[in-house]
């Protein structure tokens, strides 16, 4: 075995000390070549594939999916002498040896919504790297069990009254229960009480891994520490509509949404009560205000929750976020963001109309001191001097740390957040 190298896990940068297997992309027994991505590592920002540096054939995998390593310790084993000969052994030996695996795929609510998965899962009992060895014989088969002649309606009959036929002795042709079997069975007390439910199927378990693990850690935490409450405000969203259209008519690769005038009048917004860009520091008992706007959005992706940052807000214009908030958003959902693009947001916005709902509760991003949810923009009926109507109209959630800041300063933002979007020409200015 002189010719095996173990491949430690690598360092992949941003201070990390470790990384998550999402899933592996080769077995033991396969050949490898140099470069050729082995595993999905998961770290605290995103999903990558890791490559081998060694060709040659697997011996060992150093973990199952959801499994965390460190990094420097081993990730894989490559046999790198191995020849045609040998590898074509190790490759029939090892079907044996390979984990069980399944296909695993689900929904679950992380805070700002559903995230799907693709990677799979070890089924309960089979071992990461099972020795080679005789398969184990398989379980002897139940002796048959006889049925007792009734016709369908005597054992619906007797599910309902909890009469186990097989204790009933039938009169009809063959042994066959009647109904009036059934009936004297009752009388003399063969009820043996309710039926038992037929079988299920197990529940599903669907085990928390990569961005999914660390967004449930995160939300648990900023759920436990802050004590955080919320307000809500619907406002006319027509003048912002308008805006929108004269926008992206003269910016028509701009990709100017209405979320992303949002942010820019939420940048306004915080500029007059910054006490909601900041986070409270409990080692020192103290409220940190940052100096800069920092947007954080969150993002629907295949392995999860994400939330991109568009750095330096205030010092945008709208068009210029619509443009950043587009590239960051198509990055984070196919996987090529980059991991400092994910982190030191200081204020994060959460689309709930993305899912086309009205409204929701988030939960803030921890360390932050709030966030703002954002609904659907709908027509509803709405009171225009003093005449009702139909507008279209957009529901503003905020939820805020109350160490923080208190109710007047949480409400004073989303009123003037409130006032800005049914004239947002007060606030927004093209460079």
């Amino acid at each position: 075995m002189s010719g095996v190298r173990d491949f430690p896990m690598p360092d992949l940068g941003e201070g990390l000390t470790e990384g998550e297997i999402v899933r592996w992309l080769v077995t033991v027994g396969e050949r490898v070549a140099v470069d050729q991505p082995v595993a999905e590592i998961s770290t605290e920002k995103a999903v990558v594939e890791v490559p081998s540096p060694y060709a040659g054939v697997v011996v060992t995998l150093h973990g199952g999916p959801g499994d965390v390593v460190p990094v420097g310790r081993p990730l894989i084993s490559v046999d790198t002498a191995a020849g045609s000969a040998e590898a074509d052994s190790v490759r029939t030996t090892s079907a044996a040896a390979a984990p069980v695996e399944v296909a695993e795929s689900g929904n679950v609510l992380v805070g700002y919504g559903t995230s799907e998965t693709g990677h799979r899962r070890r089924r309960a009992g089979a071992p990461a790297n099972a020795a080679v060895g005789t398969p184990a014989p398989a379980p002897a088969a139940p002796a048959p069990r006889v049925a007792t002649p009734a016709s369908p309606l005597v054992r619906r009959l007797a599910a309902e009254l909890g009469v186990d036929l097989t204790t009933v002795s039938g009169t009809g042709p063959g042994g066959t229960v009647s109904r009036a079997d059934l009936e004297r069975a009752v009388e003399r007390g063969a009820v043996t009480g309710a039926a038992a439910p037929a079988a299920e199927a197990p529940a599903e378990r669907i085990r928390l891994a990569g961005p999914r693990r660390i967004t449930a850690e995160r939300l648990t935490q900023s759920h436990r520490d802050a004590p955080a409450a919320g307000a809500w405000l619907t406002a006319d969203a027509t003048a912002l509509l308008e805006l929108r259209r004269v926008l992206a008519a003269r910016h028509p690769d701009g990709r100017v949404t209405p979320l992303a005038l949002i942010l820019r009048l939420c940048v306004a917004a915080l500029h007059r009560f910054p006490l909601l860009n900041a986070h409270f520091d409990s080692a020192a008992g103290e409220i940190v205000v940052a100096r800069a706007v920092h947007l954080g959005v969150a993002v629907q992706a295949p392995h999860g929750l994400l939330v991109p940052v568009i750095r330096d807000a205030g010092a945008r214009s709208a068009v210029a976020i619509a443009a950043e908030l587009s590239r960051l958003t198509d990055a984070a959902r196919d996987g090529s963001i980059a991991a400092a693009e994910l982190s030191g947001s200081t204020f994060t916005v959460s689309n709930f109309g993305a899912f086309g709902v009205d409204g929701g509760t988030p939960i803030i991003n921890p360390p932050e001191a709030a966030i703002l949810g954002v609904g659907r923009i709908a027509e509803r009926p709405w009171v225009v001097d003093g005449a009702v109507v139909a507008r279209r109209v957009v529901e503003l959630s905020l939820v805020f740390d109350h160490r923080v800041c208190d109710g007047g300063v949480a409400g004073g933002f989303l009123r003037l957040l409130g006032d800005l979007v049914e004239h947002p020409a007060l606030a927004i200015a093209e460079d």
